[in-house]
């Protein structure tokens, strides 16, 4: 059952929500179901705040991020996109400009997140919102879930880590492939190219990503925080520099409490209770 997200206190938002979940598992739910969850300007910078508090201050130890409705998010507001072009008041370019500008600062606060962040794909994610389901560590999908490139189909190019993403989930020859022929990829065939790791039903959609997430809570939060940045950075390294950050990682977590507690229920047989000392 969810609760109100206690000390510290979770920034107020408009267009999504953020909660706390049993076993110290955060939900950040978008909340513009009769938009399908498209990304507005004001949601596009709710994002941001979102994202920072979350990196920064929040207190949980996984994340599930979903949408309200029957979508995930179907990306980039079109209608925004629709006004720019008929109102020659406004530069859309510089408007797109700044607004890409925005969610990708988003995009790369989540990512600095310490803990397992697992998208809960309740629906369609097209476009933007496609990049945004990638942005996840993790992926569990609704059987009625689908993934859509989409912005060839308006002549736009992609952004908010699409071409970034997909590559390393897929490989970069089918994601060019996925790019260019655009198809509608459902859950099932998500699965088979690696995008998501489960597919369930709709209804049990949110206590399975729930489940995922306590399960990945309850693992030692250094050694968590330590194996995303290492597997994260590690296509930018080379091997060298790449050792190096794998040396003192764990070295850094013989200091930790939790490593003693490991070692000590190791030896006696038993499943250790980490903490995050």
């Amino acid at each position: 059952r969810l609760s109100a997200v206690s000390a510290p206190v979770a920034p107020e938002l408009k267009t999504m929500s953020i909660e706390e979940a049993d076993g110290g598992v955060g939900v950040l739910t978008l909340r513009r179901p009769d938009a399908m969850n498209a990304m507005s300007p004001e949601l596009i910078f709710e994002l941001t705040v979102a994202a920072a508090w979350l990196a920064d201050r929040a207190p949980f130890r996984a994340l599930v991020v979903t949408g309200e409705g029957r979508a995930f998010s179907a990306g980039g507001d079109v209608n925004w996109f629709k006004r720019g072009l008929e109102d020659d008041s406004h530069d859309l370019p510089s408007d797109v400009r700044r607004g890409a500008e925005v969610l990708h600062q988003a995009i790369v606060d989540f990512r600095r997140i310490p803990y397992p962040v697992i998208g809960a794909v309740n629906g369609a994610a097209a476009g933007a919102g496609f990049s945004l389901a990638l942005m996840c560590d993790l992926r569990i999908a609704s059987e009625k879930a689908a993934f859509v490139v989409a912005y060839g189909r308006i002549g736009a190019s992609p952004d908010g880590g699409m071409t970034y993403f997909l590559p390393r989930v897929v490989g970069p020859a089918k994601a060019l492939e996925l790019a260019l022929e655009d198809p509608v990829i459902d859950a099932q065939a998500a699965l088979g190219l690696g995008i998501v790791s489960a597919v369930v039903p709709a209804d049990e959609l949110m206590a399975e990503a729930r489940s995922k997430a306590a399960s990945l809570a309850a693992k030692a939060p250094h050694y968590v925080r330590m194996a995303k940045s290492l597997i994260n950075e590690s296509i930018e390294h080379g091997l060298t520099e790449h050792l190096q950050l794998e040396r003192h990682g764990i070295a850094d977590s013989m200091a930790t409490e939790d490593l003693r507690r490991g070692v000590t229920a190791f030896f006696a047989g038993e499943q250790p209770e980490f903490t995050g000392t």
